[in-house]
């Protein structure tokens, strides 16, 4: 697996491993790990919704941001996911198309609950919360079965301690095959941090109806490899994207798992936020088989078309280059170079008592997301203090390719800039999607 490209962290927030190391480690898991049945590979690689971003480009293992405060009491439909900061579950909620669950189990001290559901064909997500006297960890990845039937998945979850032995989180769950509309669902989990014990849970589970299903008859030859977009499922929570890729491994370089990536943009030029990701496969007749399954963040109203666009990134076997400028409001605009002809030009500063915002455009050929989080910025002060606000590490679109990102007060100091020199995509030809 190229270095850049360390995939996404997999429900490991707030360890800090050496960039090398956590290559080595899921490089591993993608090539050796094994799930029931036939599928041979499984590349296991999902995220919470704003640190998916910057590992596709630069591999940095960046602090995903914990979830908002969310109720502790979960009276109607959509309270639960209504201060989660995941735009698409916030919608989803807002609109009541999540389902209330509300059950709980206690084992060893430890109460768990299934507080809230989603499901609308594009993702399933579970709002959860444990209780216990003492403050153990986070909970254990469960066993999941659909009417009867163990299934295999991949999972991403975040959440946080909101007090000293209450955790509230988000479990995000990627099946590897298409769930029924309409189904019980067993959830079984056998240890809460590192406490073993048994909550099992069972409840009905239905589809959100509002979701558009596209399948693209379409296939691409990129480098050798046989590429078809599967279907586009968007919904009020997400935009699932399936890919299948088959590959002769003796007359392709790609790595049908890892090595070829997806932007989806909207016929305005704005990229889709890549939330999560997962993959499986085979070797069929001497060829590799591999599906993959993306989550993106929400289509937005009004949208004609969308354009997915395959890229490769080249290999990169050094930490990436950081790149600064001085910033004073005297000495704007100030331009940021990212080499290849892409730039960051700062154009306003604005310091309160609570907060420095830094508004800048972004100039590349690569159309980036609403949060920038493929190409993450940072402010210190001179003196070297990061002014990062660890729960809103990345910016915020305003129109276009201006963003603003606020920063920490730095009261009058002088600032530092600094962004990366980012690896230049190689982009093919897109496959093209008409929304009804």
């Amino acid at each position: 697996m190229n270095s850049e490209f360390p995939q996404f962290k997999v429900e490991m927030k707030k360890i800090a491993v050496p960039e090398d190391e956590l290559d080595q480690i899921i490089s591993k898991a993608v090539r050796e790990t094994r799930i029931k049945g036939t599928l041979r590979r499984k590349a296991f690689y999902t995220t919470s919704a704003a640190a998916a971003g910057f590992a596709l480009f630069i591999g940095s293992a960046i602090y995903s941001p914990a979830i908002a405060k969310i109720a502790s009491e979960i009276p109607v439909v959509g309270t639960f996911f209504s201060g989660s900061g995941d735009e698409g579950l916030e919608i989803a909620g807002a609109k009541g198309l999540t389902q209330v669950v509300g059950k709980s189990a206690t084992d060893k001290g430890i109460t768990l609950t299934i507080n809230e559901v989603f499901y609308d064909g594009t993702r399933l997500a579970f709002g959860f919360t444990h209780e216990s006297l003492l403050a153990i960890g986070e909970m254990e990845r469960p066993a999941i079965y659909v009417d009867g039937n163990e299934i295999n998945f991949s999972s991403g979850s975040s959440g946080e301690f909101v007090t000293p032995a209450k955790y509230q989180g988000i479990l995000d769950i990627n099946p590897t095959e298409e769930l029924p509309e309409e189904f019980t669902m067993k959830f079984r989990v056998d240890a809460v941090g590192l406490m073993p014990g048994k909550w099992e849970f069972e409840f009905p589970v239905k589809q959100s109806g509002e979701v558009t299903v596209i399948r693209p008859k379409e296939t691409k030859n990129i480098q050798g490899m046989e590429v078809n977009v599967n279907s586009v499922k968007i919904g009020p929570a997400g935009t699932d994207l399936s890919v299948s890729l088959t590959a002769d491994l003796e007359q392709t370089k790609l790595d049908p798992y890892t090595d070829l990536h997806f932007n989806i943009v909207d016929n305005q030029g704005l990229a889709l936020r890549q939330m999560s990701g997962s993959g499986h496969g085979d070797t069929v007749d001497g060829k590799e088989e591999a599906t993959l399954s993306m989550l993106y963040s929400p289509v937005k109203e009004g949208t004609k078309s969308l354009s997915i666009i395959p890229y490769t990134l080249p290999a990169q076997h050094s930490a990436p280059e950081e790149v600064m400028i001085p910033l004073s409001e005297g000495g704007l605009p100030a331009i940021l170079e990212q080499g290849g002809g892409d730039k960051i030009t700062v154009t306003d500063i604005e310091r309160t008592k609570q907060s420095t915002t830094i508004f800048f455009e972004v100039d590349s050929e690569f159309a980036y997301d609403d949060q920038l989080t493929r190409n993450p910025t940072i402010l210190e002060t001179a003196d070297g203090e990061n002014l990062t606000i660890e729960k809103e590490p990345f910016a915020e679109r305003v129109k276009g390719n201006l963003y603003k990102q606020v920063f920490k007060a730095a009261g009058s100091k002088e600032l530092i800039f600094k962004a990366f020199v980012m690896p230049e995509p190689e982009m093919f030809e897109a496959f093209t999607v008409e929304l009804p």
